[in-house]
């Protein structure tokens, strides 16, 4: 791909920062279809509630796992509700705050967790074979600063 003079001009799409992260996600959504292919009872929702509450050592809540993954909370709590019935996951009352039930991974989902977390290791050792470790922590940083600043200045704009 051809670089630009002016490093700020996105008027051609393929030089637009959105253009590669969505090009990049669409990537990531491609190999993590396989990784799930390996889990049929259980889709993207349920994967990514069961890697938040497998991952945290005390119990969470819907709300939690909601804010860490951006997403719907409605949606999050179709995902619980699937894998407490599967037994993945386990709903105990939260007894400083009755509104709000929390989360934990029963031992067969802490094992599905554990292979999940393999997967995605394995998958950003691919993603990232071409980059230095000093290229890795700048590109974290860079796209922290990046999510911050899309939160500050897009979100409510």
């Amino acid at each position: 791909m051809k670089r630009i003079a002016n490093i700020r001009d996105f008027k051609y799409f393929q030089n637009s920062i959105g253009f590669k992260i969505n090009k990049l996600s669409k990537e990531l959504k491609r190999y993590s279809s396989k990784i799930v292919q390996a889990y049929p009872s259980l889709g993207i929702p349920e994967l990514f509630t069961l890697n938040v509450i497998g991952e945290n050592k005390k119990e969470v809540s819907i709300k939690y796992i909601a804010s860490v993954h951006w997403a719907d909370q409605a949606e999050i709590s179709r995902g619980v509700q699937k894998l407490i019935k599967l037994s993945l996951v386990n709903k105990t009352t939260n007894n400083e705050d009755l509104r709000y039930t929390l989360l934990q991974a029963t031992k067969e989902g802490k094992k599905i967790h554990k292979e999940l977390l393999k997967k995605q290791t394995d998958r950003n050792k691919k993603l990232l074979k071409d980059f230095s470790n000093e290229e890795i922590s700048l590109m974290q940083q860079l796209l922290d600063k990046l999510l911050i600043s899309s939160q500050k200045y897009l979100i409510f704009n």
